[in-house]
């Protein structure tokens, strides 16, 4: 397999500023290298960082970088029309017009002086000013954006998400879900029941002096509330992903986040930061929590506990899962669960390793890993009742490429799934950037590496037929569809978005740029065409 020839240097450059606000314009044909399908039709939205520095402050860690939306619309006629533009957040409003940093960042930019950060402290502290600038973290807006019942939303992780227009991606607004978000916060990835027909979001608040808090909420179509549940775990203070079943929720209790009173003082003081903190405490537990969707489930399947603790033999981070499905008896019983992770090892801490990734990829990779884990409860039959124990988990590594940002079919989370694809670094000895993508087929056979020339981003896999796929139609096989890609070239300083054919991982067409669009984090597909003019196709009901 031949690997790139840039240098790392080189390939820190894709971080760099977009210098526009917006970029908006129909990709010439001649830029347009082998054929669209034809089938390939919807929009492809991405967020991520759009620049490196605010003002004259140069940012410590791209996670504190305004979030920067791209759309790409594929209308179906062999023409590509490609907008990227900033989320115009109150906080980038502010800096924008001071033409300088205002607000800190939560990976440790800080414009601040020890002086000023030592004084706002203390007039907090006695009431003089609890809204002081100096000590509120910025509102980046960057992780990932998502459309469901006509709302596009871009989302961080520890603020309200940003409601955007799906042709201009003009910034509405911030974006409160009704009232429904009471935590304040929206986390950056959710997911879809394919069988209610639900998305399933999740936001999360430490617990510093107070318990710490996970809200899970499930809309149905129209945005109708259909369950708002607020759980308050011990040592669940960091969740960035979940995982649905038709009877649970997962997330993981991670090992590396520790919340005390003395780490909010370093923070506040300048002299540390909630991303320098993230690091292994062997102290700390590390654990699945497997928590039931309804009393009901907690009732009858858990023994009248809303959640479960399952300890994972080998201590590791989670930011990103595959999927989960449950294993389930002939008399209906659920017994186990199995579910894919991308794992961090003891290693792994928020280090931007040589400007090129935004931790120690080369001292901790990524690895794809398998989780089995037994619910622990046995019949007994001579006294016709259930014995329970604690529940057990095993842990496999599947590959041992370095990978981030695992992705499955986007209607099928919690059924039966076979492949996941990833970005990946297919040469061991340079682990800390991607430029591949890894199929992982989970039968063994079907997986493969498909190598760019470049560094590449977050796959999106867009099954074929778009929202028929939600049931799994007859003869239509899981990977049948397409994967979407961004490859940064850091010689010529540009990016092409290129189309795979999902089952085979041959490349379809590239999209070529004239310019570079910064390296992003995640993104979606909805099966719809947002512009005006001769190219789109009627509109149809969105639903991612």
């Amino acid at each position: 397999m031949a690997h790139h020839t840039f240098t790392t240097g080189q390939a820190a450059t894709g971080w760099k500023t977009q210098l526009r606000e917006q970029h908006a314009y129909w990709v010439p044909d001649v830029d347009i290298k082998g054929e669209l399908p034809r089938d390939l039709v919807g929009t492809f939205f991405r967020n991520g960082p759009g620049n490196d520095r605010v003002g004259s402050t140069l940012l410590t860690h791209p996670i504190d970088g305004d979030g920067l939306v791209v759309a790409l619309t594929f209308p179906g006629d062999g023409h590509v029309h490609f907008n990227s533009r900033f989320v115009q957040s109150r906080h980038r409003v502010e800096e924008q017009a001071a033409k300088k940093m205002i607000y800190r960042g939560q990976m440790g930019t800080d414009p601040n002086s020890l002086r000023a950060n030592v004084a706002a402290l203390l007039k907090a502290k006695i009431g003089w000013e609890k809204s002081s600038t100096v000590l509120t973290f910025r509102n980046p807006s960057n992780t990932n954006v998502f459309m469901w019942e006509g709302k596009v939303l871009s989302a961080h992780e520890t603020s309200l998400p940003h409601c955007l227009d799906p042709t201009t991606l003009e910034t509405i607004g911030e974006e409160d879900l009704g009232g429904t978000l009471n935590l304040k916060v929206l986390g950056a990835h959710f997911r879809y029941d394919p069988i209610l027909d639900r998305l399933v979001t999740l936001s999360l608040k430490a617990g510093v002096n107070r318990e710490p808090s996970l809200a899970i909420n499930e809309y149905g179509r129209e945005w109708a509330v259909k369950s708002l549940q607020t759980f308050h775990i011990p040592g669940l203070n960091y969740a960035h992903d979940l995982l649905l079943s038709k009877h649970f929720y997962i997330v993981q209790m991670s090992p590396f986040v520790n919340v005390s009173t003395v780490d909010m003082y370093k923070f506040f003081l300048g002299f540390s930061s909630p991303g320098d903190a993230m690091r292994y405490y062997d102290n700390l537990p590390c654990r699945l929590v497997i928590i039931a969707r309804t009393r009901e489930i907690a009732d009858n399947v858990l023994g009248g506990q809303q959640w479960i603790e399952a300890d994972i033999p080998d201590p590791c981070h989670i930011f990103h899962f595959g999927n989960v499905q449950e294993q389930v008896e002939e008399d209906g019983r659920v017994v186990g669960l199995e579910l894919t992770a991308v794992c961090l090892g003891k290693k792994f801490n928020m280090e931007f390793e040589n400007k090129t990734w935004l931790s120690n990829a080369s001292k901790q990779p990524g690895l794809m890993t398998a989780f089995k884990v037994q619910l622990g409860d046995t019949r007994d039959a001579a006294n016709d009742a259930t014995v329970r124990k604690s529940p057990q988990v095993t842990q496999t590594v599947l590959h041992q490429a370095s990978v981030e940002f695992p992705v499955v079919h986007p209607f099928r989370h919690g059924l039966p799934t076979r492949y996941t694809y990833m970005m990946a670094s297919s040469d061991p000895k340079r682990p800390h950037y991607f430029t591949a993508v890894l199929k992982h087929d989970l039968n063994g056979a079907g997986t493969k590496f498909w190598q760019s020339e470049g560094v590449t981003g977050e796959p999106c896999f867009i099954p074929r037929g778009g929202y028929a796929s939600i049931r799994e139609l007859s003869g239509q096989q899981e990977d049948d569809g397409y994967v979407v890609v961004s490859v940064y070239h850091p010689k010529k300083q540009t990016t092409d978005f290129v189309v795979l054919d999902a089952q085979t991982m041959e490349l379809l067409a590239t999209i070529a740029l004239k310019h570079h669009v910064p390296f992003g984090f995640h993104g979606t597909f909805t099966p719809e065409v947002f512009l005006d003019g001769r190219h789109a196709p009627p509109l149809i009901k969105a639903k991612i």
